[in-house]
């Protein structure tokens, strides 16, 4: 077994208050395994006064992001690698772990696209949970890879026995009559809306323009991308683009974008951006400034770096 389920059980049971049985049940494991966890996890000191977690958080960084930009949360999470590739891995792991311990029963979970949101939902420990709902925020991509919203809705609700709701459409279609033809007057399109509106959290991602957007070589061609980026646009979240200082931007895509809107967006009390590296700065400042985002994951050099742009939020 890995550190990561002794942690996790540790958590839960030192932390959560949870019973040996509850735990055996949310993980699919027997009582007897889930005491044996716990006798590992205090023999390899992952159980001391207080418990050793998977992870840990620059505080300071973190308040100075909370300040700056009115933000309820921020988890800048400590790098243990150089390489900005390795940091999405790094920032899923952290997030399915405290998803593992946070998340509640009762509730609706609404699912991005991205490489560290699919990060996010390689990385959870599967479990039981009880009426938790996903549904898909935003339209799929042209590739079935496990940072496409249709996986990782399909995914993250096997791994949480959880029921869902998805689309089966692409992120942009040819025309605003067929975006609204799937959104407003299809049955998915309903029972989607529906539960954008029941929505508790909304967990989703960053990009950039140009060669580092999701949407490149999916969605825009190279003449577009670079068309974005040099009319000042910083990156967009769901598909929605916005400047460097936070003003959304109305572009050619917004009215073909099978997307949660940006009013139905804000209605929903627990919006989370989980994103990092230092490429991405630029990006998640503008997403910053906006005022939608609540809660943000990130890594400290990352944190450090929208810092140092200056600033806050509009």
């Amino acid at each position: 077994m890995s550190d990561f389920l002794y942690e996790l059980v540790a958590t839960l049971h030192h932390e959560k208050g949870m019973s040996q049985q509850d735990i055996a049940t949310k993980l699919g494991l027997s009582k007897m395994a889930v005491s044996r966890i716990l006798q590992k996890a205090k023999e390899t000191k992952i159980i001391k006064l207080s418990i050793k977690l998977p992870y840990a958080l620059n505080n300071d960084v973190g308040r100075e992001l909370c300040r700056r930009f009115g933000l309820e949360e921020v988890f800048a999470v400590k790098r243990n690698t150089k390489e900005e590739g390795a940091v999405a891995e790094m920032l899923g792991r952290m997030w399915a772990f405290y998803m593992g311990v946070n998340l509640p029963d009762e509730y609706v979970l609404g699912m991005g696209v991205g490489r560290t949101v699919g990060q996010v939902v390689q990385h959870l420990t599967p479990m039981k949970t009880r009426n938790v709902h996903i549904v898909q925020l935003m339209g799929g991509l042209a590739d079935v890879t496990y940072k496409n919203p249709f996986t990782i809705v399909q995914e993250t609700c096997r791994k949480l026995g959880a029921e869902g709701t998805y689309f089966t459409s692409f992120a942009v279609v040819e025309s605003e009559e067929l975006r609204d033809s799937i959104v407003y007057k299809s049955k998915m399109g309903e029972k989607v809306r529906e539960q954008w509106e029941k929505c508790d959290e909304a967990l989703f991602g960053v990009g950039p323009v140009g060669k580092e957007s999701l949407f490149s070589g999916e969605v825009l061609t190279r003449e577009q991308s670079r068309s974005l980026e040099t009319s000042g646009i910083a990156g967009n979240f769901l598909g929605h683009f916005f400047d460097r200082e936070g003003n959304f931007v109305d572009t050619e895509f917004e009215a073909r974008l099978v997307s949660i809107p940006l009013s139905s967006l804000e209605r929903i009390p627990r919006k989370v951006v989980i994103a990092g590296g230092e490429r991405k700065a630029e990006a998640l400042t503008g997403a910053l400034r906006t005022g939608v985002i609540g809660t943000l994951v990130t890594d400290e050099v990352t944190g450090k770096k929208i810092l140092e742009m200056g600033g806050g939020s509009n």
